[in-house]
């Protein structure tokens, strides 16, 4: 059996039915003409192939157009399958939804994002899906769309389990058969990227807290050296001030070359520096402990971060226990030069008492000898001139007393 296109089956039907009109047009004439005229059509070859003509110029007249029309439904039909799996295949959901919110459509793609089958959805109102947070907000876009205004937004949509889930979505307006205005987008799950961010801006929440209340200066430079954030005023100069700055300008002209030697090293070399700087406010001078390191992205510095630490009341620990120190090296001094005078005195003692208490040691022995001569010849007359020596010995003693106590005095 031939396979025909249906385009050919329609025109070679309609090739048939000619032929067998003709033929059937032919049989009648040419048995009721003669009885009712007595004419007699000729019936000839000639006739039967210029019927054959017609029928092949009718079946080659309607195949063409037939062919061309069976050419476009087969590509549109190509065209509606394709784009229909490209709609059922990407990640991104696509709906359509009428003036009343219903869903009329719903790619299967939403299945993976919320686990509702497009079936159990279409024909429920869309807010029935829509985070109780972010109703009002969805609704009110929903009208906004309606009246032709068209923008991106994001909120939260809730999954077949009770959870929700961060989508955007953009969608336009469109006008039903009925003359009525619905929308119809797309829908694109973000809940990875809106929690990064979220977790992006706590942290940076937590870490700005933690800096603004830090007690250090904590700056960022360029790689000039030009100020891009400060923590707090810089003494009595407000933040925004400060901003634009730059950081050398901020302090003495003679510790200038100090910061640009550091920034220098930084950025050529990756080297962290560290030095003191001293700064006058309202006539007080404030010492600062400055750390300096590299600001990196990508392994590329891209600036530059100055900490600085008030160590003033370090540095005044550090001269008062200076000043401490060198009093008590001179306390030291003096000490040391008053035992060296009192071992002095004491030696001066000891030289006194040796030249002194032999003779009155020596007087003493001739004294006690006497006594015991004159008590063995118990001669009183002797006992003047032992009284005499008594008197001597006696002076002799408080001579001895006197320069020892002089000498006690002086060491005290």
């Amino acid at each position: 059996m031939i396979n025909l296109a249906p385009y050919q089956r329609t025109a070679l039907k309609v090739v048939m039915i000619v032929i067998v009109l003709g033929l059937v047009w032919f049989v009648l004439f040419h048995n009721l003409l003669p009885d009712l005229f007595s004419v007699y059509p000729p019936f000839s070859l000639i006739y039967f192939s210029f019927l054959l003509l017609i029928a092949i110029y009718l079946y080659r007249a309607l195949s063409l157009p037939l062919e061309k029309a069976d050419q476009i439904s087969r590509a549109l039909q190509h065209n509606e399958k394709k784009y229909r799996s490209l709609v059922e295949e990407i990640n991104e959901g696509l709906f359509v939804i009428d003036h009343m919110g219903r869903i009329t459509y719903i790619s299967p793609s939403v299945t993976l994002l919320i686990g509702f089958k497009p079936q159990e959805m279409i024909g429920r109102l869309f807010l029935e899906f829509i985070a109780p947070e972010d109703e009002e907000l969805v609704f009110n876009a929903f009208k906004e769309r309606q009246r032709g205004k068209v923008a991106p937004m994001q909120y939260r949509i809730l999954t077949k389990e009770g959870a929700t889930r961060w989508v955007r979505s953009l969608s336009k307006p469109y006008k039903t058969e009925s003359g009525e205005i619905g929308i119809r987008g797309v829908l694109m799950d973000i809940t990875d990227m809106v929690e990064k961010d979220l977790a992006l801006m706590e942290s940076e929440a937590r870490w700005r807290a933690l800096v603004q209340q830090a007690p250090d200066y904590i700056i960022t430079t360029d790689l000039n050296g030009k100020i891009e954030f400060v923590n707090r005023n810089f003494f009595s100069i407000p933040q925004e001030h400060v901003i634009g700055q730059m950081i050398y300008d901020l302090a003495p002209a003679k510790t200038m070359k100090t910061i640009k030697d550091a920034i220098h090293q930084v950025v050529k070399k990756d080297a962290l520096q560290r030095f003191e700087v001293a700064l006058e406010n309202e006539g007080q001078k404030h010492w600062y402990l400055v750390r300096s390191g590299p600001i990196k992205k990508n392994e590329k510095i891209v600036g530059l971060t100055f900490i600085a630490t008030d160590v003033t009341r370090n540095k005044n620990y550090e001269q008062e226990l200076q000043e401490i120190r060198a009093h008590l090296q001179e306390l030291l001094s003096q000490r040391t030069l008053e035992l060296k005078s009192a071992n002095q005195e004491i030696k001066s003692l000891d030289r006194l008492i040796a030249d002194k208490l032999p003779k009155f040691e020596s007087l003493l022995s001739d004294f006690i000898a006497r006594i015991a001569t004159c008590a063995a010849k118990n001669k009183v007359a002797d006992l003047q001139d032992i009284q005499k020596e008594a008197e001597i010995l006696k002076t002799q003693f408080k001579k001895i007393y006197k320069e020892l106590m002089k000498h006690k005095k002086d060491l005290n």
